[in-house]
């Protein structure tokens, strides 16, 4: 119980990172003169929490069945969270509103965030070990 308790925690917390992540590039889209990018890199944005609440989905559903039904079933969610990102893309390349590489920085806002979590854990351990 416990260990869920902490993965809803984890999973709140990189959420919030990425609506401030958001919030940032938009705002310096908005200041440097792209505000045009914004519809864009706030589709990608979305559709980076919606892929990160779909994987997240999958994991929480994955740890109560069987090894070998658990990877059937997160190989069925990989396809499906692809199928979604591409359907982005798509939107992105065929409605005017959406700028298509705008869309894709904002889709790489959950990779910004995990490898920015990552780096402060392996400073942090690294400072610590250095004590």
């Amino acid at each position: 119980m416990k260990q869920m308790q902490e993965y809803v925690i984890e999973i709140k917390q990189t959420l919030l990172q990425i609506a401030v992540w958001a919030i940032m590039i938009c705002s310096a889209a908005y200041f440097l003169g792209f505000s045009w990018r914004i519809p864009g890199l706030m589709l990608g944005v979305m559709t980076s929490i919606v892929y990160f609440l779909l994987m997240c989905y999958r994991v929480s559903k994955s740890a109560d069945m069987s090894v070998p039904k658990a990877i059937s079933y997160m190989r069925l969610g990989w396809l499906m969270r692809l199928s979604f990102v591409s359907l982005m893309l798509l939107l992105s390349i065929k409605v005017p509103m959406f700028d298509f590489v705008s869309a894709v920085i904002g889709l790489f806002s959950l990779q910004v965030i995990i490898i920015a979590k990552a780096s402060m854990i392996v400073v942090k351990n690294f400072l610590h070990s250095s004590r």
